[in-house]
């Protein structure tokens, strides 16, 4: 498995995007997610308020430097789980806006603000993680200094919050921050974990263990809820058919339905769809829902479940039309993912354990 490491020092980094290699096994090429590793530093604000519009989606960014100015950030993980961290010789402020992740975040110094201008506001103390919001853009100003992040792929992390039950993933509502008692499972966790995961040689199956296994302890610190309200901040019909259709993904939908929800008429969302996303709505839905099904496949125990069953969970009625564009985006079938080469269970009450 190749391992992509991208270092510069230049004030106009190159874009972020993971690694994929194809791997050559029998007669199908088979695409896997490579660990990928990006390193960033700098001594001019403008690069660093550049990484944070590329990184974190951000806006109206402010950097105020009072003296000799520096910026470091790395990031060392795979498309489902990575560990990122960010130093900042100055204060700064601004709105960021992640997208479909959920971000666990602690501050070294303490004294990062997370929506300064809501009642619900979070300010960091030393070393304390929270969550930051999740699915919409969020004010935040900080303090020189050092912030410790973990990234969860939002499809990821709501797949794992189902494992072993019956229900379908769907968008989670986070607490921004827990009682200090629940945190301590989880930071021995990251303690235990983080030195594997910066390693940019462990890959594959003992990945998947280590990523499966911060999943289970940031969602057992913060115990999140399904998100089933509306965004609590004006959105756009693109972001309101997206919402609709990532909370709905496992019944029937159709190009009516989803123009509903967006309050628009269905040819401007076909037509917005397209010039925004380069897709229609349709096809949207369909990727949306082999991602689920991917990921589904991928933490499912072959023992206990099947193909069928994670297809119609995730929306799709036709298992040759379900398994035909399956293949033909991953490169291998579904049952295949089922039963791939090692197969992650996580085990009650006990450490995470692959069995061949």
């Amino acid at each position: 498995m190749s391992t992509v490491a991208a270092r510069a020092d230049s004030a106009h980094p190159a874009p972020l995007r993971p690694d994929r290699t194809a791997v050559s096994e029998g007669p199908v090429s088979v695409r896997r997610v490579a660990v990928h590793e990006v390193h960033r530093s700098g001594t001019e604000p403008e690069a660093a308020r550049e990484l944070l519009e590329q990184v974190y989606g951000a806006r109206e960014v402010v950097i105020d430097p009072d003296g000799p100015f520096h910026f470091r950030y790395r990031s060392t993980g795979d498309d489902r789980v990575s560990l990122r961290t960010s130093s900042v010789t100055a204060r700064r402020s601004g709105v960021l806006a992640p997208g479909r992740q959920y971000v666990l975040a602690w501050s070294v110094e303490g004294g990062v603000v997370i929506d300064p201008d809501r009642e619900d506001g979070v300010t960091l103390r030393p070393g304390v993680p929270v969550m930051v919001p999740a699915g919409r853009p969020f004010a935040t100003t900080a303090p020189p200094g050092t912030m410790h992040l973990v990234h969860f792929d939002a499809d990821f992390l709501e797949a794992v919050a189902v494992v072993g039950t019956a229900r379908v993933p769907v968008p989670l509502a986070f607490p921004a921050s827990v009682p200090s008692t629940h945190l301590e499972s989880l930071q021995t966790t990251l303690r235990e974990v983080a030195p594997a995961m910066l390693d940019t040689a462990v890959v594959d199956g003992d990945r998947a263990v280590l990523d499966l296994r911060l999943a289970e302890a940031v969602l057992a610190a913060f115990r999140p809820e399904p998100d089933g309200g509306q965004p609590d901040v004006r959105v756009d019909a693109i972001d309101r058919a997206k919402a609709h259709m990532y909370a709905h993904f496992g019944v029937p939908l159709t190009a009516a339905d989803i123009a509903g929800a967006a309050d628009v008429s269905v040819r401007t969302l076909q037509e917005t769809f397209q010039r925004v996303e380069g897709t229609t709505p349709t096809a949207f839905l369909r990727d949306l829902r082999l991602g689920k099904a991917r990921v589904a496949l991928q933490l499912a125990d072959v023992r206990e479940t099947s193909v069928a069953a994670v297809a119609f969970s995730c929306g799709f009625r036709h298992m040759g039309r379900f398994s035909g564009s399956y293949a033909g985006r991953y490169g291998e079938h579904p049952g295949d993912t089922l039963r791939g080469q090692r197969r992650r269970i996580a085990v009650a009450g006990g450490p995470v354990r692959i069995v061949g």
